[in-house]
């Protein structure tokens, strides 16, 4: 289950991820943690939970290269497209069948040494059941690595600054959220911020592709004229110019 469905947005979020420096910026974040836990751990057992079709994860296991038979993937993914696109993609990356399923299971055969959550937070309907189950999936010794932006996110803000033409908030979750939810379960965890920028040509179709990726189906058609305006205090010359940042959080089990 998702608040926001991707399976019409293939177009628009390629378009973000060919023209953000986000991805590169996270997996840099990321991977010294990862580095350590290839080299105390025997076996990474991997869950990648809303892994879309796996871009991101492959560009993060052609930096780690993390030995094939060492290396156990699974996959949450409910865009089905996507969920098959992933296991294509991500195979070439383990010697062992991937697990791919389109919500978490009840119940995982062993646990996991490393969760993974990159930006899908934000659109599970219930932020702390999932937080609790990824949780409950890790051994002790493991970590949930997230990461979301809070309400300081330009994009956000963007979303935020919609208000008076769509008459609604930012229906998703939010950094600030999650830190709730951990407070709540009493989870330690730490956190850094991520600095990224997202760049294009300016154009009204593409500023169309970036405002459907984040209006999704709360794009109103009626207010197209507005909506392409929230963007015009970010125009540089000929480019639409985003700075922006987020948080990725280390998140320690308590079991």
């Amino acid at each position: 289950m998702t608040k926001k469905d991707f399976s019409t947005l293939h177009a628009d979020y390629a378009f973000f991820e060919a023209h953000t420096t986000e991805a590169q910026a996270d997996m840099e974040g990321y991977l010294p943690f990862l580095r350590q836990r290839l080299e105390t751990e025997a076996a990474l057992r991997w869950l990648d939970f809303g892994c879309g079709s796996g871009n991101f994860t492959s560009l993060l296991l052609t930096s780690l290269q993390a030995p094939p038979e060492h290396l156990y993937l699974s996959l949450v993914e409910p865009d089905a497209s996507y969920r098959q696109a992933a296991q294509a993609c991500l195979q070439r990356f383990t010697a062992h069948t991937i697990d791919a399923w389109s919500a978490m299971p009840m119940n995982t055969s062993q646990p996991y040494d490393f969760a993974l959550a990159n930006h899908v937070l934000y659109y599970v309907p219930d932020l702390a059941a999932v937080v609790e189950q990824i949780v409950r999936s890790l051994k002790p010794t493991s970590r949930f690595i997230t990461a979301m932006g809070g309400r300081d996110n330009t994009l956000a803000q963007i979303w935020e600054s919609s208000l008076p033409l769509l008459g609604q908030s930012l229906p998703y979750h939010t950094g600030e959220d999650l830190e709730r939810v951990l407070a709540q379960f009493d989870y330690p965890y730490y956190k850094q911020r991520i600095d990224y920028v997202v760049r294009f040509p300016d154009s009204e179709q593409n500023r169309l592709h970036l405002l459907r990726f984040l209006f999704a189906d709360h794009f109103d058609e009626r207010q197209r004229r507005q909506l392409l305006l929230l963007l015009e205090p970010y125009k540089e010359a000929d480019l639409i110019v985003i700075p922006n940042h987020h948080e990725q959080y280390q998140i320690v089990p308590i079991l």
